[in-house]
């Protein structure tokens, strides 16, 4: 399973997903041409990053014998292949030698970062659940997918008008650390103020270095 590019007679492009036959596998076709054309008119370059985590998906179910439709069941060892498979045994080149790679226990180095494991679940997902709609996967998978939870500890803002005080929440979630923002030295403040070519941006340069939350001598009034 790959991603490969199509142009269409129009002359619009998108990516879809083909097998090692290059035939094309119809419900993924549907679910990228539903996202570039036929109903939320993504740009191209967002179907090809579709596309990867479709074929991503839909490479470990034929390399481990799943059925595409029902392996959400398992969605939690597709994200442990995504995090620690190798570009071999992720990869588009498969020897026909190999059987299933055995990955070693706690103690080795992730292949992929977390953020790259969530983009692939949350692309997958929304595979998935283009499948239910159209009737091409069990409505169960729903339920493999999301788990229902209580949104209380949400903002007001963000539960909306005619909330039930429930809301839908992947099952399977990967946690990104947050990286530590590096701030502004005084020093690079002032380059960056001596370099402002008028009064409105030196007053932006001012504003953001001195009441940035944080800073030394900084204040939120």
């Amino acid at each position: 399973m790959r991603a490969f590019p199509v142009r269409l007679p129009s002359g619009v492009r998108y990516w879809t997903v083909v097998d090692e036959n290059y035939a094309v596998v119809p419900e993924a076709d549907a679910f990228l041409q539903y996202g570039r054309q036929l109903g939320r008119d993504q740009v191209e370059l967002t179907t090809r990053t579709y596309a990867g985590h479709v074929a991503l998906y839909l490479r470990w179910c034929a390399r481990t014998g799943r059925d595409w439709r029902v392996a959400a069941e398992e969605f939690g060892l597709f994200l442990v292949w995504l995090k620690f498979g190798s570009k071999e045994t992720t990869g588009i080149d498969w020897p026909a030698r190999h059987g299933l790679v055995v990955l070693a226990g706690p103690g080795p180095a992730a292949v992929r970062q977390p953020a790259r494991v969530g983009n692939v679940a949350a692309g997958v997902r929304q595979f998935l659940l283009h499948g239910i709609t159209t009737k091409a996967v069990p409505s169960i998978v729903m339920a493999q997918l999301f788990e229902v939870v209580e949104d209380w500890e949400l903002p007001v803002e963000a539960r909306g008008e005619g909330s039930t005080g429930y809301r839908m929440r992947p099952r399977h979630r990967v946690k990104v650390p947050r990286k530590k923002s590096e701030r502004a030295t005084d020093r690079e403040i002032v380059a960056l103020f001596l370099a402002a070519r008028n009064a409105g941006d030196r007053f932006i340069v001012l504003l953001l270095g001195r009441a940035a939350p944080g800073r030394r001598g900084g204040s939120a009034a």
